[in-house]
């Protein structure tokens, strides 16, 4: 199955990068017009936010936020529209944080989850013997220490603060999950040094970074996935060996 998913989404990405490529020569060689817009960082967002929504099968928000966003800024382009997006900008974006934060809990209230630490304006420090976790740090820091030997995964939402995670006192029973959406911010993830760490997450001016210096045998039945959406920021994994 995982293999099926990544050959989807290559060919979703292929095939946006050929239809891209397509429509820029047709218009180079003057057969096709096409709006300046079209071409443009805006209409990149809302593409990308796209696929990530087919990928993840419209789950979650992260790929809402980014068609959200590209639509905002792109309607300003359009010639013939009455309002200057630029005024409204900072209030609609706290809007629409705001109505993110609120979407990802309610989406998240229906699994089983056992506490939640969210950190506004200061640093907050959590120990925990959970087996999943739901973190949302806005403006703020969160310090989060898992201790659980069933450890089953977590969402962390970071928007203008920074998340530090570490598991290396846990332990996972086959692949696990950790969902992360971050705007503006960074997660540093403490991991022991024999798990294996796949990234899935979708980045943009941003990136995930594995900074484990040691090489050790990987053990094949400790496999954490981290998915999600990174903007403005990073994701690093590191180890204490």
């Amino acid at each position: 199955m995982g293999t099926n998913k990544k050959l989807s989404s290559s060919i979703w990405v292929g095939g946006l990068i050929l239809a891209i490529g397509s429509v820029l020569l047709l218009d180079r060689m003057d057969l096709l017009y096409f709006p300046y817009w079209l071409f443009s960082w805006k209409t990149l967002l809302i593409a990308i936010g796209v696929i990530f929504g087919i990928n993840r099968k419209f789950e979650g928000i992260g790929w809402l936020v980014m068609i959200l966003i590209g639509t905002f800024f792109l309607i300003d382009d359009i010639p013939g529209f009455p309002y200057d997006v630029d005024r409204y900008a900072f209030p609609v974006g706290i809007i629409v944080v705001g109505a993110f934060i609120v979407g990802r809990a309610l989406l998240g209230s229906s699994r089983e989850t056992s506490k939640s630490v969210s950190g506004d304006g200061l640093i907050s420090l959590d120990e925990g013997g959970e087996d999943f976790f739901e973190l949302t740090t806005v403006f703020g820091g969160t310090k989060k220490r898992v201790f659980s030997k069933k450890f089953r995964g977590g969402e962390t939402t970071c928007i203008f603060g920074g998340t530090d995670l570490d598991l290396s006192q846990a332990d996972i029973e086959g692949p696990v999950v950790i969902d992360v959406v971050q705007l503006f911010g960074g997660v540093k993830l403490i991991v022991p040094a024999n798990w294996e760490v796949k990234s899935e997450i979708t980045a943009i001016l941003g990136g995930f970074d594995d900074k484990r210096s040691t090489p050790q045998a990987l053990n094949p039945g400790k496999k954490l996935i981290i998915t999600g959406f990174v903007m403005f920021g990073g994701v690093d994994i590191k180890s204490y060996n």
